[in-house]
């Protein structure tokens, strides 16, 4: 049963319904803020389902198991560690619930990677469950781009927002010729995500996965189950371009590019090998510079919100501010700025490095190197599949240098989550 939950929660990764709850500590100057809002997703159930039938059936085996794990002097000497830590944290914070409540999602997501790796997923079932998703947002990404409004209708269930290219504050790429003498605005398709970098990123990271899967399994996929890759592969590239994320667009080509690198089959492989996909790489990075002007946030607007980080940590560089509490201490940090800019710095390692400090950055990316490291040393036997698992996992954790999401939306943390988790599995 968990199983059949596991798999809802891989087609319904790109959609964001939920609830939301506004108690007074998720206001900053007296404005709502999402980021610290309690929010209850479909996912979160989802989710809680999943883990609560798994345990259910193996209950007893989990018990022993997790017994058996804790009572070992080093993950003894580990887990007496984080409960210092997470004290400390909270102590040091200015909104101690905000603190509570994203360590319960730090929580859940943790719960969800344990279950991934114990249950040891085959890599065409997670693929194959989330093709889905990346279809409907593609088709959905696609359609309003060609409308230049949202669709509606029952996509509001799923997440879809209602905007057109007239909407205050909606994302917009300004399209121009090569001598830029004649632009036009366009509007940035958003699918059922927060904004388009976020459905630009997510089409990045799982397309070469399709890929992957595609290749690997071709001899033994029916013409039907062939042709709905392709398509999915077609029509998810078509719109991570249309997303006019350019960090998105350039990441995502590279993942691709090298993921048929990867699993090509080429009996050497050398520097020389990788010009064919290098060159148009570069062509497209010049291309997309020239012809893409987006107006939503300026570079100098990023800076700002990287040195105000810088300047958080400062005021306490061992353990942080406090989970969360970015975005309370923002406003004193960056005073010249307006409400509209109350969001969080887009890099999530000067946002751990704000929230948690050095001891947090230092055991995030600990974590990060040990699960690279092992992924790439394990079962040699499936390295093609595996390294691109692994590939997908660092153009997410790439983009993460220009953006949040990652660390900050239910989307982005459940798919850190999956390739986290599932580059860990033995």
């Amino acid at each position: 049963m968990h199983r059949i939950f596991f798999l809802l929660l891989l087609v319904l990764l790109p959609t964001q319904l939920g609830y939301h709850f506004w108690p007074e500590w998720a206001h900053v100057l007296g404005r709502r803020v999402d980021y610290l809002s309690p929010t209850i997703y479909l996912t979160d159930i989802l989710i809680f389902l999943t883990l609560a039938f798994w345990f259910i059936e193996s209950g007893k085996t989990f018990l022993i198991s997790s017994f058996k794990f804790l009572i070992k002097r080093r993950n003894t000497e580990i887990l007496i560690f984080v409960i210092a830590f997470v004290i400390a944290n909270i102590i040091v914070s200015k909104n101690q619930p905000a603190v509570i409540y994203k360590l319960l999602k730090v929580l859940e997501f943790v719960l969800l990677g344990f279950y991934i790796i114990k249950t040891k997923p085959a890599f065409s079932f997670i693929i194959w469950h989330l093709s889905f998703g990346i279809l409907f947002s593609s088709v959905l990404a696609i359609s309003q781009f060609f409308f230049q409004h949202s669709i509606g209708g029952p996509l509001w269930w799923l997440g879809e927002r209602t905007f057109s290219l007239d909407t205050p504050g909606i994302a917009r790429i300004e399209l121009c010729n090569l001598s830029h003498v004649s632009c036009r605005l366009f509007l940035r398709p958003y699918a059922t995500f927060p904004h388009p970098n976020v459905l630009g990123g997510f089409l990045a990271a799982t397309i070469p996965l399709v890929i992957s899967n595609f290749k690997f399994l071709i001899s033994n996929q029916t013409k039907k189950v062939q042709m709905f890759q392709i398509i999915t592969i077609v029509l998810g590239s078509i719109a991570l371009v249309l997303t006019g994320s350019r960090t998105a667009i350039f990441a995502g080509a590279i993942g691709i590019g090298i993921t048929y690198f990867v699993l090509g089959k080429r009996k050497r492989h050398s520097v020389f090998s990788l010009i064919p996909y290098i060159i148009p790489l570069m062509l497209l990075g010049i291309f997309l510079s020239r012809t893409i002007g987006i107006n939503d946030e300026s570079v100098v607007v990023r800076q700002q919100l990287n040195a105000a980080a810088i300047k958080l940590w400062q005021q306490s560089p061992i353990v942080g501010v406090g989970l969360g509490n970015f975005l309370v201490g923002l406003p004193k940090a960056l005073p010249s700025r307006a409400i509209y800019f109350l969001q969080p710095v887009h890099n999530i390692y000067l946002l751990v490095l704000a929230e948690t400090g050095v001891m947090g950055l230092v055991v995030f990316l600990w974590m990060l190197w040990m699960t690279l490291k092992k992924a790439t040393g394990d079962r040699r036997q499936e390295t093609g599949r595996l390294v691109t698992c692994c590939l997908s996992l660092v153009v997410l954790l790439l983009l993460g240098l220009v953006d949040h999401y990652p660390l900050t939306l239910q989307q982005g943390q459940l798919l850190f989550t999956l390739l986290l988790s599932f580059s860990m599995i033995q």
